[in-house]
Formats: structure tokens, C-alpha cells, sequence
């Protein structure tokens, strides 16, 4: 019985040293919450009658923060496949997010590039839509970033 409780004991410590010794860059994907506040500006935008077949357009939204904390944008993703946003080296969609994260140092500012493709819906998918890019953070005041754009997809000389 002696031998069960040796090898637990021992178990036990070594499970403790790797925790303890675990590389940094694991350690910081545990983010701790912050209370500074994030705005976007514009917080939407309306890219007003785009050509179905004019390529993609951008448009550039001002991530600030308010508060007296860094805030830490841990992931993104969008309403639709044919929109994408970027921020740094934090690139996401609707379906993936690079796994980058991104810090925006209180009183500063980031970019978060949104690029909208209006042929990705094929080239009869013309007409109103509104889309959104959301960003998570570690802000307890702005959890959740939502930044919103409309565009009436049209097919030139056709309105």
C-alpha cells in the first residue's frame, strides 16, 4: 500500500513542477479582465450602391481605448463569409480566427480593417445587406465589440 501512495505522492509533485515551470507564452493565454472601455469609430457605415463587379472595398474603423487599463482583443469573426476583418497580425471571418491576439494600450488606439467581397455570393446575389464583425475582449465594460456595415450590391447600369 506504502508503494500506491509513494507513486501517487510522486505523480502529484511532478504534475505540480510542470505546471510551475510551463513556458510563458502558456501562461498568457490565461488573460485576466480589465475595466477600460473600447469604442469603435465609426461604430457602422454604409458603403452606400457598390458594382457586383467593382472587387472588394474597405473600410477602416478607429478601435479606442477609453480607460486606464490595456485591453486585450482575443478573437474576431464576422456575419458572412464575404466579410473579413483585420486588426495587426489578428486576421479572422466568419468561420476562423488566426488565433493572434492583440492589445490596444490604455488611451491608445488600434485598426481593424473590414474588407467586404460583393461577388462572394455569386454573381446574381445583388441587393441590401448588412453586416457585422464582432471582437471579444478582456474587458469586463466591452466584452463584445460589434461593428457594423450596409452595402446595396448592384450590378452597374443596372439600377
Amino acid at each position: 500500500m506504502n508503494k500506491y501512495i509513494t507513486g501517487i505522492l510522486i505523480l502529484a509533485a511532478l504534475l505540480a513542477a510542470a505546471l510551475f515551470f510551463a513556458p510563458e507564452s502558456k501562461k498568457a493565454t490565461q488573460k485576466s479582465e480589465v475595466a477600460s472601455v473600447v469604442i469603435a469609430e465609426p461604430s457602422s457605415y454604409d458603403f452606400g450602391d457598390i458594382d457586383i463587379f467593382g472587387g472588394k472595398v474597405t473600410i477602416a474603423y478607429a478601435l479606442k481605448n477609453t480607460g486606464a487599463e490595456d485591453v486585450t482583443i482575443l478573437s474576431g469573426v464576422t456575419s458572412c463569409a464575404c466579410t473579413e476583418g483585420e486588426i495587426d497580425d489578428l486576421r479572422f471571418g466568419m468561420h476562423e480566427s488566426s488565433g493572434a491576439t492583440v492589445i490596444i494600450p490604455a488611451g491608445g488606439e488600434k485598426i481593424l480593417k473590414a474588407t467586404f467581397d460583393p461577388l462572394a455570393h455569386g454573381p446574381e446575389g445583388v441587393g441590401a445587406a448588412k453586416r457585422e464583425l464582432l471582437l471579444k475582449t478582456n474587458s469586463t465594460e466591452t466584452p463584445q465589440i460589434k461593428i457594423v456595415f450596409t452595402v446595396n450590391v448592384i450590378k452597374q447600369g443596372s439600377q
